[in-house]
């Protein structure tokens, strides 16, 4: 079965190549006839050119320009004359045949009324002159003569169309100032009177065939390409139309197999180009071969044929895709446009955005000046913006007036808009502290303030001292409610029972009973002295008023005497300890005095509130340069207090004040430690209570 494939496959590769050889065959079988329309074509062109007006005119200007440049006798003033006018006027560069070419290709030789040679021509390499006699050497010659009076004659003497040229060269003497290009420009100038007719004068004027060729073709209008007849054009563009259609038709069949080739499945701008550089490189190469081989063929030309076709016939199998997958999907799936438009609307819409960013940020940059610092650089940005723009507007001389203008209303109008901005910001900022200096410290300005916005933030750190100081404040009354409740009880207890128990005392009679009351007068007195001396140690840490006796201490060590000084306690409260010291020591510059107090207030409240029969677990390590002492241990009741407020003065684990204590034990940790430049925290999570102390580490 692939064998049949591939065999039908070749079938549609003969036939493509058939359908090539055969129109590049037509077209080099036409070379013979289209070199000899060509000639034709050309001589009847050469006619053409040889009898027009211009050609003919130009004989006729020079005779006029000779003599009037003559500088001999009496002519030469008037030479001066209209060689200073010309001069004036830019010369005879309006005249090209004259100045460039047409002179330095004619020979000439000048006679006056006595047969005296007045001027002749040094473009003659034989140095001979046009005479009588030997015009016939020349591909044109003519003699024109003026008498007298100015009148004038003309004779043909040499020339391929001599009856032609006769006729237009007196046509244009006899109305030289109708018909001359020369006559015209004086006119145009409205000095005629300065363009002098000759008089006894006979003008020999000839051109030799190569002059007279270089001189038409340096025109341009004698290339023999320019004759290729139109049927040329017709065909090759017939053929065009016929190979295309093959490409688009040969595919239908199926059972060839051909069109959906990868050499096919090109983007359709490559083919769309390719054929229009082909078909205008195929002509101009065509109009060149038929002018250099003159008709003749060769190998060269059938191959440079079948290539032409080729291309023409791969161009219009990569454009019928379009049609077999459809234009819209072809479009947008297959082409080099589709991704190019994107990728030109992605850049634009780039750019646009870019530039609505840029004109933001040159119309924000007010907002963004800061009056605190110098603002030298946005100033000079905005004035070289300025200088810019004017600089640009004055570069257009007159139509920079009106870009001026637009740039000036511009401008107008942006900083309105700007001004009128700026005053509804401040508006904003205005009535915000007019709130707030009516005690509404919870204003909130959500716009933008644009250059006000520093006042925003200064504003909201306002508000937040304000609220800060105002909840200060009220902590700080009700702490001091707080204070004079606790104090207040905790000084009336034991007070209260030793002045019954005094009462008790005085009253009773057995000794038992009054040692009794004595042992509970001694622990209530005890019991005040502790209050009143924790009392006035928290009022001198409060204060910053504690002299520190700064030594180095081993925290692990001292916490070990601590412990062990409490341990009929923890063995009385049942509780187990679980401590987890550094292998090296763990030396601080501290108070000695003011630490013991320290682990022994913690120790303490260990004791009266950790649930008995629990385990107490302490941990000291060496962390970030501090020497750190972890605490946790299980409460017997609910932690229901606020871990912030836990160490605040006379505040208790037990709202309920049953249990013996200040109040003031935490606090006096918590005071002793920041003394000591440490750290204090309490912790809780469910019924485990956590508490850390750090100090920084020693040298």
């Amino acid at each position: 079965m692939d064998t049949k494939l591939k065999n039908r496959h070749k079938l549609a590769v003969v036939l493509i190549i058939l359908i090539l050889i055969i129109p590049s065959v037509v077209m080099i079988e036409q070379y013979d006839n289209l070199y000899y329309d060509m000639s034709a074509g050309f001589e009847t062109s050469a006619r053409e050119e040889q009898t027009s007006g211009d050609f003919m005119g130009n004989f006729v200007d020079i005779c006029y320009i000779l003599y009037n440049t003559e500088t001999d006798g009496n002519r030469s003033a008037h030479a001066a004359e209209f060689t200073e006018f010309t001069d004036e006027e830019g010369g005879y560069g309006w005249y090209p045949e004259y100045d460039e070419t047409f002179i330095s290709l004619l020979d000439y030789r000048v006679v006056d009324g006595s047969g005296n040679v007045v001027a002749k021509t040094m473009a003659s390499s034989d140095s001979s002159y046009p005479t009588e006699q030997n015009m016939g050497d020349y591909a044109v010659g003519i003699v024109i003569a003026f008498d007298q009076d100015g009148h004038p004659s003309a004779l043909i003497k040499e020339g391929a169309f001599k009856r032609e040229q006769s006729k237009e060269l007196n046509r244009i003497l006899h109305n030289f100032s109708d018909y001359s290009r020369l006559s015209q420009w004086f006119m145009a100038m409205d000095s005629e009177g300065v363009l002098e007719t000759p008089k006894e004068r006979t003008y020999y004027l000839a051109m030799r065939e190569e002059n007279l060729q270089e001189y038409f073709q340096i025109r341009a209008d004698s290339t023999m390409q320019y004759y290729v007849p139109s049927r040329f054009y017709l065909i090759f563009g017939l053929f065009i139309v016929l190979v295309a259609a093959a490409a688009f038709l040969l595919p239908l069949r199926r059972s060839l197999h051909t069109g959906e080739e990868k050499i096919f499945r090109v983007p359709v701008e490559i083919p769309l180009i390719v054929l229009s550089f082909v078909i205008t490189g195929a002509v101009n190469m065509a109009e060149d071969r038929l002018c250099s081989s003159e008709g003749m063929t060769s190998g060269f030309d059938l191959w440079f044929w079948f290539a032409v076709f080729a291309a023409v016939y791969w161009s219009a199998a990569c454009i019928r895709r379009v049609f077999t997958i459809g234009p819209k999907t072809y479009m947008r799936e297959c082409t080099l446009t589709a991704p190019a438009v994107r990728y030109a609307k992605k850049a634009w819409n780039f750019s646009v955005r870019k530039c609505k960013d840029g004109l933001d940020y040159l119309y924000h940059s007010f907002d963004n000046l800061d009056f605190a610092e110098r603002n030298n650089k946005t100033i000079l940005k905005l004035v070289l913006i300025n200088f810019g723009v004017l600089f640009l507007t004055t570069c257009m001389w007159f139509v920079g007036i009106p870009v001026l203008v637009l740039y000036s209303v511009v401008l107008f109008y942006i900083l309105r808009k700007y001004f009128n901005d700026l005053k509804d910001k401040y508006g904003l900022l205005l009535g915000a502290t007019n709130q707030m200096a009516q005690g509404k410290l919870d204003v909130k300005i959500d716009e933008d303030l644009g250059v006000f916005n520093p006042f925003k933030t200064e504003i909201a750190k306002i508000q937040d001292g304000y609220q800060k100081a105002v909840e200060k404040e009220v902590k700080s009354q009700r702490m001091k409610t707080d204070l004079i409740t606790n104090v207040s009880h905790d000084l009336k207890t034991p007070l209260t029972a030793i002045i019954t128990y005094v009462n008790l005392l005085k009253e009773e009679k057995d000794e038992e009973k009054r040692r009794d009351y004595i042992d509970v007068l001694e622990r209530k007195s005890l019991r005040l002295k502790v209050l009143i001396e924790d009392l006035f140690e928290i009022s001198k840490a409060s204060s910053k008023n504690v002299t520190l006796h700064l030594v180095d201490v081993d925290v692990v060590s001292l916490f070990k005497q601590v412990r062990l000084e409490l341990g009929e306690k923890f063995a009385a409260a049942e509780l187990e300890f679980r401590c987890t010291y550094p292998e090296e020591k763990a030396v601080a510059v501290l108070d000695s005095q003011k630490t013991y107090r320290i682990f022994e207030n913690l120790l303490v409240n260990v004791v009266k509130y950790a649930m008995p029969k629990t385990r107490v677990y302490v941990k000291i390590e060496k962390r970030d340069g501090e020497i750190v002492l972890d605490m946790m241990n299980i409460s017997a009741t609910e932690l229901d207090f606020n871990a912030d407020e836990i160490t605040e003065r006379f505040v208790r684990g037990d709202a309920a004040r049953n249990t013996e204590g200040s109040g003031l034990g935490l606090a006096i940790a918590k005071s002793f430690t920041e003394l000591q430049k440490g750290r204090f925290k309490i912790e809780t999570e469910g019924d485990l209570f956590k508490a850390q102390v750090a100090f920084p580490a020693g040298q």
